[in-house]
């Protein structure tokens, strides 16, 4: 399970179409009494469109009328009120009481509220391990202190993290006749193998093609392209090192050695973050002759070159100083960072994305130890 002290790095995706009806929502509900004014909002939408409508609060009470995407994935929203209610924008009335965070309406919305209180009491498990982690930063702790700290609360997250997931694994597969796993199969997109989220991303599923998984569908076709890769020799390209002078890859891999193609940015808060279990694995694997080449996606050599002497990277280091245009990027279908390929000794790629423990777990498979 990917680490939740990171963010992976996605270049922004617009939210497709779904549907080019509209329909009607009536919403009539509770609230607490202190509260003034209840909003709807549409999570995938930016600035100014996320806000769809919102209604005064009269004695605890509020109406809302409109209209909007049919089966847009919406949420009920009040300041101060810790819970936001999701809805999907079917055309069926809803009663909702805010304080008890409970909704009379369609039978999908009914589930989808009822999950959704689920996996938000399972998340509140989450929130003190945070709460222990920034304390610690706002602190002054340093960043060796942070990175031990950050592994302990890991290891103590771990078993809620699987329980979240095979929950969320089971409400997709329960709903797959209906919306509802457009509301929470985004979140497994990083948690499961490729070759599941292939079945779960099926065209087949009118949820697929629905705007809440956009970025999703982006990220599964981009794990498409790599799982592509594996099994095939890997491309060779050519870009400059940081002392200017060109290399191409096949100078490094082919040559009877395991090979990381490591992509990542000085700018990539993620690719910072996961920088330690690459360096560990490097420092345990090297003297079998492991290697790293680092493909950065950088466009200031000043910027690359200071991350890589600030984080002490002992690797092979290329770039073409060209961001996101990098032909790194485009040859091997990466737009989100970090990113790898593991090439074994005879040039062939057997595998993709081994960030946190799956990387040295690989290492460990292929050297035996």
């Amino acid at each position: 399970m990917k680490s939740l002290f990171s963010t992976v790095a996605l270049a922004f995706v617009a939210v497709a179409a779904f549907a080019q009806q509209t329909a009607e929502y009536n919403i009539k509900g509770t609230c607490a009494a202190d509260v003034k004014k209840v909003y709807i909002v549409n999570p995938m939408a930016r600035g100014n469109k996320a806000l769809c409508d919102s209604a005064v609060v009269e004695a605890g009470k509020f109406a809302l009328k409109g209209t909007a995407q049919k089966d847009a994935l919406l949420r009920i929203y009040a300041k101060n009120t810790p819970y936001a209610m999701p809805f999907f924008n079917d055309g069926t009335p809803i009663t909702a009481d805010m304080v008890k965070q409970t909704v009379s309406a369609s039978e999908q919305n009914n589930k989808l509220v009822a999950y959704d209180k689920e996996l938000d009491a399972m998340n509140a498990e989450l929130r003190p391990f945070f709460d222990e982690y920034n304390k610690a930063r706002q602190s002054g702790a340093t960043n060796e202190q942070l990175g031990a700290l950050g592994k302990q609360l890991e290891a103590k997250m771990a078993p809620v993290q699987e329980r979240i997931k095979n929950r969320t694994l089971e409400i997709v597969n329960a709903n797959k006749d209906n919306l509802i796993p457009a509301a929470f199969l985004g979140n497994l997109v990083y948690e499961l193998e490729y070759p599941q989220l292939k079945d779960l991303f099926d065209a087949k599923y009118a949820y697929v093609n629905h705007p809440a998984l956009a970025r999703a569908n982006q990220t599964v076709k981009m794990l498409a392209k790599k799982a592509a890769f594996i099994g095939q020799k890997f491309t060779d390209l050519e870009e400059n090192d940081v002392n200017g002078q060109p290399h191409k890859l096949s100078e490094y891999l082919g040559k009877g050695n395991y090979v990381l193609l490591d992509f990542w940015a000085s700018w990539c808060g993620p690719c910072r973050a996961e920088m330690p279990n690459v360096k560990a694995a490097y420092e345990k694997y090297k003297g079998k002759g492991f290697n790293i080449v680092a493909l950065s996606f950088d466009n200031n050599l000043e910027n690359w070159t200071k991350a890589i002497e600030d984080m002490q990277m002992p690797w092979i280091h290329l770039s073409d100083l060209k961001g996101w245009k990098t032909v790194a990027g485009q040859i091997y279908g990466v737009n989100a960072i970090p990113a790898s390929f593991l090439v074994d000794p005879n040039g062939t790629i057997i595998a993709a994305d081994l960030r946190g423990e799956k990387l040295e777990a690989k290492l460990k498979e292929v050297y035996g130890e």
